[in-house]
């Protein structure tokens, strides 16, 4: 008669149920490029013929990129362990779009709060519900991950892609054509509206709300930008913050145009009021803001048109923002007027 499990093996089984692993098989078929997967020391995978590997990692911490203690209710509590999941693969599979990259695989290691059993396996459960649905979702394979004690729940990623030519931040040149796709301010001002507890929300609201708590990588967008861009950057610290990266490591500069700025009605509006009652910059929310997971490329003149034609084939559409110049600075236009750029440019992780 096999033995229950208990302690970490019952906290794993938790986490994995909402995966539905053939783990007696090696956790995938073969088919997936998967000969060994969760429950072994290592993954064994098998690239594509002719494909790059493109990696990439990160962390996800409760209190800091999550916060699980804003609901007193069970159901509460389900959704937002279910949209941590979610959230921590999506900051991992926006650095694949960001580089071209189809997702493959990934590993997940858990950091794990000294909690009651019952609160700790409907916890593990929830987060893993959230991260199979969007691993579902982009066809990407669990394929291992580590279990240790933690202060807090952490959700620490690897995720593995494939490009035949990787984008990366560098090889933007000057007269490139700066795109963006996807929309800038929301996951910020969703992350204002859920600290405030405003008790009614509006519809633009809500769908900031969503934007933090459910972000989406731009996965089609990113393979769409391969064929095209001359590099790309995904938004995750804030569009000054990470344009600076891309010209950093391209040796140029950038012009902004502020009016170009994808912004939401609510986005707009809470700019507008900052700006009016506290001094605030005017686009405070839409140049620093953060966690958009939006997609940033810089695109040659030459290219712009074929690039938007196959984004508008799946629906998807890019913003021109601006363009890169010779000038190793970034400044900022709305018109004719120059505009100062902000005290804050984003986010600084050891802040």
């Amino acid at each position: 008669m096999a033995r229950a499990r208990s302690g970490e093996f019952a906290l794993i089984d938790s986490f994995l149920a909402p995966f539905h692993l053939d783990r007696s098989g090696g956790g995938f078929a073969r088919s997936s490029g998967v000969l060994v997967g969760p429950g072994d020391d290592c993954a064994q995978l098998v690239p594509a013929r002719g494909m790059t590997l493109v990696a990439t990692t990160d962390a996800a911490l409760d209190g800091v990129h999550f916060d699980l203690s804003r609901s007193s209710t069970k159901p509460g509590a389900r959704a937002l362990a279910r949209d941590a999941g979610w959230k921590a693969l999506t900051m991992n599979l926006s650095d694949l779009a960001a580089a071209g990259a189809k997702p493959r695989w990934f590993l997940c290691a858990l950091g794990v709060p000294r909690l009651a059993e019952q609160d700790l396996h409907a916890t593990a459960r929830n987060l893993g519900r959230g991260m199979a649905r969007l691993a579902k979702e982009s066809e990407c394979a669990l394929v291992g991950g580590n279990v240790t004690k933690a202060r807090q729940w952490s959700l620490t990623i690897t995720a593995l892609g494939e490009a035949k030519k990787p984008l990366s931040r560098a090889g933007a040149t000057p007269g490139d054509q700066l795109f963006l796709v996807g929309a800038l301010g929301a996951a910020a001002l969703g992350l204002q509206l859920l600290e405030s507890r405003k008790p009614k929300l509006g519809a633009s609201e809500r769908a900031c709300v969503a934007a933090q708590l459910r972000p989406v990588p731009q996965i089609t967008a990113g393979q769409i930008a391969a064929r095209f861009a001359s590099a790309a950057i995904d938004i995750s610290d804030g569009l000054l913050q990470d344009l600076g990266h891309l010209c950093a490591r391209s040796g140029v500069g950038a012009a902004i145009d502020c009016d170009a700025l994808p912004r939401s009605i609510a986005v707009k509006r809470a700019e507008e009021e900052a700006a009016k009652n506290s001094g605030a910059h005017p686009f405070a929310l839409s140049l620093a803001g953060g966690e958009e997971y939006a997609l940033l490329l810089a695109v040659p003149k030459r290219r712009t048109a074929k690039l938007l034609a196959a984004l508008d084939a799946h629906d998807l559409k890019a913003s021109r923002i601006g363009e890169v110049t010779r000038a190793r600075e970034i400044s900022l236009r709305q018109g004719d007027r120059a505009v100062p750029l902000p005290a804050r440019l984003g986010h600084d992780h050891l802040r």
